[in-house]
């Protein structure tokens, strides 16, 4: 006999039915379940605080670039009589960084360019 024919039969004893809508998880089920819960909600604050981290360092990297651009052009025209296109050393800055094996802006293959 197991330990819930057991209890079942002790119950009976005693007077008691057994009722199964009766049966609750009771103090245990309600600390897990809020454990659990607590964790899930952890969870969502820190995968928003490392989507938000990254859009920073995303909208950082694209400032950075475009003030790389941006001081590379005057530079690059002054020298070559304004002739030079400036986005000729951001290319080959893009193809060494590929070939470095880093991930430029836009080169994913996801649609949103991430």
């Amino acid at each position: 006999m197991s330990a819930v024919h057991a209890a079942i039969a002790v119950a009976a004893k005693n007077g008691e039915e057994f009722n199964p809508d009766k049966v609750t998880p009771g103090p245990e089920g309600f600390i897990a379940t809020a454990v659990f819960a607590a964790a899930v909600i952890t969870l969502g604050f820190l995968l928003v605080k490392r989507i938000r981290r990254n859009s920073y360092r995303h909208e950082i990297r694209d400032d950075i670039a475009a003030e790389l651009a941006g001081a590379q052009q005057p530079a690059t025209g002054a020298a070559a009589g304004g002739a030079a296109p400036a986005a000729a050393p951001v290319a080959a800055e893009a193809a060494s960084d590929d070939a470095a094996g880093s991930t430029p802006q836009g080169g994913g293959s996801r649609p949103d360019g991430a």
